[in-house]
């Protein structure tokens, strides 16, 4: 015969063993990738969790008042100063006239 039983037997014994340590380090290989999938899958999750919140602070950042509305509601109060600094003379006034009115009845003893 031209081929050995023996010479095959050893022949596909290291085929099969070459085959079994590339499968082996193939599967050691990506056990890495499947490592870093999953993380990254962590990693999205979380990132979309943020990118929600970061949403709902801009939502309440665009309803705050700007420069020109606190600008516009400091003239007001000012303005509202104004004329209760008026509205307090007038009630001094008023309670001056009170009091001459209560003096003059007073000295005068309700005579008429």
């Amino acid at each position: 015969m031209w081929f050995d039983w023996k010479t095959l037997d050893a022949f596909l014994g290291v085929v099969a063993l070459l085959i079994a340590f590339s499968s082996a380090f193939y599967t050691w290989l990506t056990s890495g990738s499947r490592k870093n999938t999953e993380a990254i899958a962590e990693l999205k999750a979380d990132m979309e969790h943020q990118e929600t919140r970061l949403d709902r602070v801009e939502t309440k950042l665009d309803a705050l008042p700007d420069r020109d509305d606190l600008h516009r509601l400091d003239k007001q109060i000012e303005g509202m100063g104004v004329r209760f600094g008026a509205v307090e003379d007038t009630l001094r006034a008023v309670q001056r006239a009170t009091e001459r009115i209560s003096d003059y009845l007073l000295k005068s003893g309700g005579k008429q």
